[in-house]
C-alpha cells in the first residue's frame, strides 16, 4: 500500500472533520462518528500443517470504522442525506474493503478508502433514494435474523460469503406501506459486457418485540457468464426482558454453476444482568449440486460482554467451524476438518 497516499487520504479526513464541526447551520447537522474494535484470537488449525495462530485483528462482531454523516433539512418534509464510512484494521491501520477484481457488484479497488459505505441521496414523505457504494439488500435484512448482526469476522459469519455485503454503483430506492418496509435496489456494473451488476428486492416489517424480513437478490459476475441468486427469509422475537431469539433460512442458486447452497442459523441474546449479555448462534450450510460439490458447513460460537458504559464494552468469544466433503476450504483455515478459536476483545463507540 502507497503509504504517502494513506497519510494523504487520513489528512483530507482530518480537513473534513474540522470544516464540520463549524458546518452546521439550525437546517443542516453534520456527524463525525466510529468504532474501534480490537481483537486477540487464537486459532487452530491455521495452515496445511495444522498449526495454530495468536493475531491481533479487526473486531469479530463489529468492524472498525470512521465516517461523517450529514443531513440538510430541504423543508417540506424533504431532505438531503449523505454518509462516507471508512473501515480500517485497528492494529496495523491498514485501510479495509478493497477489492482485487470485477465481480458480483464490486469493482477492482485496491486500496478502497471509503469502503465501507460512500452515498448520497434524497428523503421525501414518501421514501428515499441513496446513490453510491452501499451495503446490499440481502446483508441488510440478513442481520435482522443474526443475534449480533451480520459478524464482521469470516470466521464467525456464514451468509454474507454468499449473498455479498456490499456493491458499488448502486441505486436504493426505500419507502413504506403502512407498517411494511419495502426496498428495492439496481447495481449498475459498468462493463461493456453487461456484467457486473444486479438488482434486489427487500420487505420488512418490525412490530412490538419482533422483526421479520425477506429478500430476493441477483448479481452477475464481470463478464456476464454467471448469475448468482439469494434469496431469504427470518426475523427476531423478544420473549421478555431477558431473552431475544433469532432465526433464519438463505438459499443459493446459479444460472450455470449446478452448486446450490441451503443455509439457515439460529441464536439467542440473553441479558444475564444489567452490563451482561450473553449471545449465540449457530449456522448450517448444505451443499449440494455434484459429487464433487457436495459438503457442509457448520459454524457455532458463544460470546459474552461487559459494558463498561454505553459506548465501551469488553468480550470474549469461544467458535468453532466445520468443513467437509466439496464445501470450499474458507481462508481462514488451512486444511478441511475443523478449526476452534478463542478471542478476546475491546470496542468503543464515539
Amino acid at each position: 500500500m502507497n503509504k504517502t497516499r494513506s497519510a494523504r487520504h487520513w489528512a483530507s479526513l482530518a480537513l473534513l472533520a474540522c470544516s464540520a464541526a463549524h458546518a452546521q447551520t439550525p437546517s443542516t447537522t453534520v456527524t463525525i462518528y466510529g468504532l474501534v474494535d480490537a481483537a486477540v484470537r487464537h486459532a487452530s488449525q491455521v495452515d496445511a500443517a495444522g498449526n495454530s495462530r495468536k493475531t491481533v485483528e479487526d473486531g469479530i462482531m463489529t468492524g472498525t470504522r470512521l465516517g461523517l454523516r450529514s443531513r440538510e433539512d430541504l423543508g417540506g418534509g424533504w431532505a438531503a442525506l449523505m454518509t462516507i464510512e471508512s473501515g480500517f484494521d485497528p492494529s496495523t491501520g491498514l485501510s479495509l474493503q478493497a477489492s482485487t477484481t470485477t465481480d458480483y457488484g464490486q469493482e477492482a479497488i485496491n486500496p478502497r478508502f471509503w469502503g465501507r459505505e460512500a452515498h448520497i441521496g434524497l428523503r421525501a414523505p414518501f421514501g428515499s433514494v441513496t446513490l453510491g457504494r452501499q451495503y446490499t439488500v440481502a446483508h441488510a435484512l440478513a442481520g435482522r435474523f443474526q443475534p449480533l448482526g451480520n459478524p464482521n469476522s469470516t470466521a464467525h459469519s456464514l451468509f454474507s460469503s454468499h449473498h455479498v455485503p456490499r456493491n458499488d454503483n448502486m441505486v436504493r430506492l426505500d419507502t413504506r406501506v403502512a407498517d411494511i418496509e419495502l426496498v428495492a435496489s439496481q447495481t449498475f456494473g459498468e462493463q461493456s459486457t453487461g456484467g457486473n451488476g444486479g438488482r434486489s428486492l427487500g420487505i420488512g416489517h418490525t412490530g412490538k418485540g419482533w422483526a421479520v424480513g425477506a429478500y430476493h437478490q441477483q448479481l452477475s459476475n464481470a463478464a456476464n457468464t454467471e448469475k448468482r441468486t439469494i434469496v431469504g427469509l427470518g426475523g427476531n422475537y423478544k420473549v421478555n426482558d431477558t431473552v431475544h431469539l433469532y432465526g433464519g433460512l438463505m438459499k443459493r442458486t446459479s444460472k450455470v454453476s449446478p452448486q446450490e447452497n441451503l443455509a439457515w442459523t439460529l441464536g439467542a441474546n440473553v441479558e444475564l444482568a444489567r452490563q451482561v449479555t450473553l449471545s449465540l448462534a449457530w449456522f448450517d450450510d448444505d451443499q449440494s449440486g455434484s459429487a464433487a460439490l457436495n459438503g457442509k458447513r457448520t459454524v457455532g460460537w458463544v460470546t459474552v460482554s461487559y459494558r463498561f458504559s454505553r459506548r465501551t464494552d469488553v468480550y470474549a468469544v469461544l467458535d468453532r467451524n466445520e468443513v467437509t466433503g466439496g464445501y470450499a476450504r474458507p481462508a481462514f483455515m488451512g486444511t478441511l476438518g475443523v478449526q476452534d478459536g478463542a478471542v478476546v476483545a475491546l470496542r468503543h463507540r464515539f
